[in-house]
């Protein structure tokens, strides 16, 4: 393994660096209208009235009243009278009318309400076949104030009528019927009008209204409505529409997906901004050997809280002709990340390359995560509608201009699913291992999962541990597998009086140096060197038995602790595998019979919604949604455990380097942690390591330094020994069995 970078961006920096990526404010012209008991535009049916009996006047509330307010929007329909119109109702959740938002307007404040509008252009066919490239959406409010052309936006400038009843009707300031007229007559267009697209209204296909309400301290809500014009009806499972990703799929890593200032909280609402329309006025960018201009990274920190924030530049919004704020594209990048082959990617400053994607195998074999037929009708489409925007996204090292890197050369989209079906697509993005979102593994590898039926201590301090373990569902009768090394082990850990505390909440390993517990591989009781193992029973149970002294638990011990964990490795050619693969399993932990259990305070199915499985320590040690009960990571992970780095040797550095496994992102690293010198070899002597910086490994600080990233007013920054005692050698990546990892989130 290579000495390994990882800058954690996650969550914070996604959001952070779109807050001013995409569609403002403005859009249409003119001052602001707002009043009363205007008749609506002809068809405009009345939203029903919200049945609550207490109104809330927004107009008379106090900043943290507007801020505890949770507002809804009911619709009640849309029509196309040149220029549209929409009725809808804002309540909260008990159904109380919220009035005045109109009275707020002719005040002046426009920061409450904002509208856009959008159609959903099918995709071209196929010829001979029942395949389309994917649908697209195209944004209406695309004229300036000036008249001339800008990128996709919403409006804030038509006129709104408040209903004093917690109904409102407002009518477009654009008339989307003449856009496209109206912008082939532009005095002066910046930007070429044909990247904004074909904006001929076409009231048969499906057209998306949305509604941003908020301001003012309020908890944003996003209205979404999705309507035929020329039948006036809203849009069912039978009507032509895209629906490719759920927010709730999102808010499963995201808790709240919440861009443009906290929002935009609806990925139905992102799509009819961030459209290939985005590229107008912009200039294409090419890369050079792969990358685009090199990135500069400006730091500033917040004098109030120390927390730094992170800037980088120049932006590329049309790099190698792509739309980088396409939705597809930029979901796709983002989530990629650093895995991305061409380099120096920063879209209205998110560095897609600088991103680390949490989820197993970094997401990229875990489509259905987001694409979850469940939640979103259209969600197959990643499989079934495969397409260069969405597909190149990732695979970008594809020029589909040139056909280079393909094997099928110059391709258009409408023949990518002839190739690359419903059926195969699944099978390139597989994973090692099955997976709620991942169902599909190679043929011939097998799966094993894990129990332990009990954990028993005798009054002779002997360890007996009852425990199965299932390969494709069926208890393994034999132990000792033919055509795979490794094998699982267990892993005790346990608590003794420390420091004058008699019962520690959390387990100490005292009588292990490295605070690391104790373990006995599967093999270590075959050959009956640190236990014997009999069974399996009639329902394919063995015991495991560990007998009292350096390989048990120590006399005394409280919270006692078994894992069974790490994993066989299958080897290639066994049920006709082409390479050796590693078969990772969920680790299981149970506590001794009639000992009191470490407190339990994290649902480890909470870290599968980001990460699927928590592959931890090369696939040893493993957690997901279903892990019961007590999770592995704790037990080693102690109050009094250190990082490693500082064990590392000069030897072991120079020779790790001189195989050339350090990195310019390692260097960059090593600089801001003020680690000198940066040229090698480094003079012997054991003091280069020592400059490395000592962070905790207890769980609970290294998870939340993880976590909380590079806002915090420290990094949190790990550095890790792996490359092992005495390994001086010329290639310690193979001969140590490990690499030396710099970590700074």
């Amino acid at each position: 393994m290579k000495l390994t970078l990882a800058r954690f961006g996650l969550v914070a920096l996604v959001v952070a660096g779109l807050a001013g990526a995409g569609c403002g404010g403005g859009g249409g012209g003119g001052a602001p209208a707002g009043g009363g008991g205007t008749p609506p535009p002809s068809g405009v049916v009345p939203a029903p009235v919200p049945p609550g009996a207490a109104p809330i006047d927004i107009g008379t509330l106090t900043s943290d009243q507007i801020a505890a307010l949770q507002p809804q929007i009911v619709f009640g329909n849309a029509v196309v009278a040149s220029p549209p119109a929409v009725s809808f109702a804002v309540q909260d959740p008990a159904g109380n009318p919220i009035i005045g938002l109109g009275v707020l307007r002719t005040q002046g404040d426009l920061n409450y309400l904002r509208f856009g509008i959008a159609k959903l252009v099918p995709g071209a066919p196929a010829p001979g076949t029942p395949v389309t490239t994917p649908s697209k959406w195209v944004n209406y409010i695309v004229l300036g104030s000036d008249g001339n052309g800008s990128r996709p936006n919403v409006e804030r400038t038509g006129t709104l009528v408040d209903n004093g009843n917690g109904t409102y009707v407002y009518t477009f300031a654009t008339d989307i019927a003449t856009v496209a007229a109206q912008l082939a007559a532009a005095p002066a267009p910046a930007g070429t009008i044909a990247d904004l697209g074909d904006l001929t209204y076409d009231a048969s296909l499906t057209h998306r209204l949305v509604i941003q309400l908020s301001g003012g301290g309020m908890a944003p809500a996003n209205g979404i409505y999705d309507f035929i014009p020329a039948t006036g009806n809203k849009v069912t499972a039978a009507d032509f529409q895209r629906q490719v990703v759920s927010i709730d799929n999102c808010n499963e890593c995201h808790n709240k997906l919440a861009i443009h200032g906290g929002n935009r909280i609806d990925t139905q609402f992102c799509v009819i901004c961030h459209t290939d329309q985005r590229k107008f006025g912009r200039t294409n960018v090419a890369s050079v050997a792969g990358a685009f201009p090199a990135l500069t990274e400006d730091v500033t920190t917040d004098p109030d809280t120390g927390y730094k924030e992170y800037d980088y530049s120049p932006n590329l919004y049309l790099g190698d002709g792509e739309t980088m704020g396409d939705f597809p594209r930029m979901v796709h990048k983002i989530h990629h990340g650093h895995n991305l082959t061409k380099q120096n990617y920063n879209y209205a400053g998110l560095p897609f390359n600088l991103i680390g994607y949490p989820m197993l195998d970094e997401g990229e074999r875990m489509c259905t995560k987001c694409h979850d037929n469940g939640k979103a009708a259209q969600a197959d489409n990643w499989k079934n509608l495969p397409s260069q925007i969405a597909c190149g996204a990732c695979h970008d090292k594809v020029n589909f201009a040139t056909g280079a890197n393909h094997i099928g050369g110059i391709q258009p989209d409408t023949r990518c699913a002839l190739c690359h079906d419903g059926t195969n697509i699944p099978v390139y993005h597989q994973t090692e291992n099955i997976t709620e979102h991942n169902p599909t593994i190679e043929p011939g590898l097998v799966t094993f999962t894990y129990e332990i039926d009990s954990a028993t201590v005798d009054g002779s301090n002997n360890l007996a541990i009852k425990f199965r373990i299932n390969a494709d569902g069926t208890p393994l009768t034999d132990l000792a597998l033919v055509g795979f090394s490794g094998d699982p082990d267990f892993l005790l850990a346990w608590a003794v009086a420390q420091d004058a505390i008699a019962t520690p909440a959390d387990h100490n390993n005292t009588t292990n140096a490295k605070g690391d517990g104790t373990s006995i591989a599967i093999n270590d009781l075959l050959n009956s060197s640190k236990g014997t193992l009999t069974g399996p029973d009639a329902s394919g149970y063995f015991t495991a038995t560990i007998p009292s002294g350096a390989n048990s638990f120590p006399l005394g011990a409280i919270r006692r602790t078994v894992a069974l964990q790490s994993y066989w490795t299958q080897s290639a050619g066994t049920n006709g595998i082409a390479s050796n693969t590693g078969r990772h399993a969920i680790s299981v932990v149970k506590t001794v019979t009639g000992d009191t259990p470490r407190r339990l305070v994290v649902n480890p199915a909470n870290c599968a919604n980001c990460h699927e499985w928590l592959e931890l320590h090369g696939g040893s040690r493993v957690i997901g949604k279903e892990t019961q009960g007590l999770y592995v990571c704790v037990m080693c992970h102690l109050p009094a455990k250190p990082t490693s780095g500082r064990g590392i040797t000069d030897a072991a550095i120079n020779d790790y380097v001189a195989a050339g496994n350090l990195s310019s992102g390692d260097l960059k690293i090593l600089t801001e942690w003020g680690v000198t010198p940066l040229t090698f070899p480094v003079a012997t002597g054991d003091t280069w390591a020592l400059q490395l910086p000592v962070t905790s490994n207890n769980f609970k600080d290294m998870i939340h330094g993880i976590h909380k990233g590079r806002e915090r007013v420290a990094p949190f920054q790990d550095a890790r020994d792996r490359l092992g005692s005495g390994c001086g050698d010329a290639n310690p990546s193979t001969s140590c069995g490990g690499g030396f990892a710099l970590l700074d989130f």
